[in-house]
């Protein structure tokens, strides 16, 4: 089974060459990694293109958000089993390997997650450990970096919500439950999320994640009148 990463970046030139790193240093290396420039200004796509790997794809495509972004990979990917990782992310080496193996056991299962640890940024720890806390435990990772899917749950859900710049994972996933694709969590740490300050959870969230429960809800209410 090939497997494709689709690896959305936004003025994240800092953090996104350790997280391609992580990628192509697995046990199990992925077959292609689509890395979607979504309109940086700064030089994310020239630590990218220092990757001279014949797997690596860069799509650039103007600013549109972390759904917008991850659609594109979407659109260009050629495998069969699909995974993400956000720029500031990174993945443990046998996460792919772990997941693989999910996925052949069981022909049922969907989607494969994985426990997630956070992580103070280092170049940012001393200013920030005053004021951000992160979990000391791992944690279940219900984020698009913790998972890897077959690609036909992703066509049967359908294209991130565009809309949304936060809570667009929320939203794709509650359509997944309403699918009812079987999924799994493993019990070990499969990625770290990297906590810096500059998250767009943290910076950008406003009322996004009440529109992506909303869209949820009307979405569940048109399908039981249509019922």
């Amino acid at each position: 089974m090939r497997v494709s990463v689709v690896l959305p970046v936004y003025n994240r030139a800092r953090y996104v060459g350790e997280a391609i790193e992580s990628v192509l240093s697995q046990t199990l290396p992925p077959d292609e990694l689509i890395v979607v420039d979504d309109g940086s200004t700064d030089d994310s796509v020239a630590v990218v293109q220092r990757f001279a790997r014949p797997e690596l794809r860069v799509i650039r495509r103007a600013n549109g958000g972390i759904g917008a972004a991850r659609n594109s990979g979407l659109c260009a990917l050629t495998g069969d089993l699909v995974a993400f990782i956000d720029s500031d992310d990174l993945w443990e080496r046998d996460k792919l390997e772990l997941q693989v193996a999910a996925l052949r056991a069981s022909d049922d299962v969907q989607l494969v997650f994985g426990h997630l640890l956070e992580f103070l940024s280092p170049d940012r720890a001393g200013e920030l450990a005053a004021t951000l806390r992160v979990a000391t435990d791992p944690v279940p990772g219900l984020i698009a970096t913790t998972l890897l899917m077959r690609r036909g749950a992703v066509e049967r859900i359908g294209p991130f919500d565009e809309t949304l710049w936060v809570g667009e994972f929320v939203e794709w996933m509650a359509r997944a439950r309403d699918l009812g694709l079987a999924s799994r969590m493993l019990p070990g740490i499969v990625a770290r999320r990297r906590i810096h300050g500059d998250n767009t959870v943290l910076t950008r969230a406003g009322t996004d994640y009440l529109r992506a429960i909303k869209s949820t809800l009307d979405r569940r209410r048109r399908a039981a009148h249509a019922d």
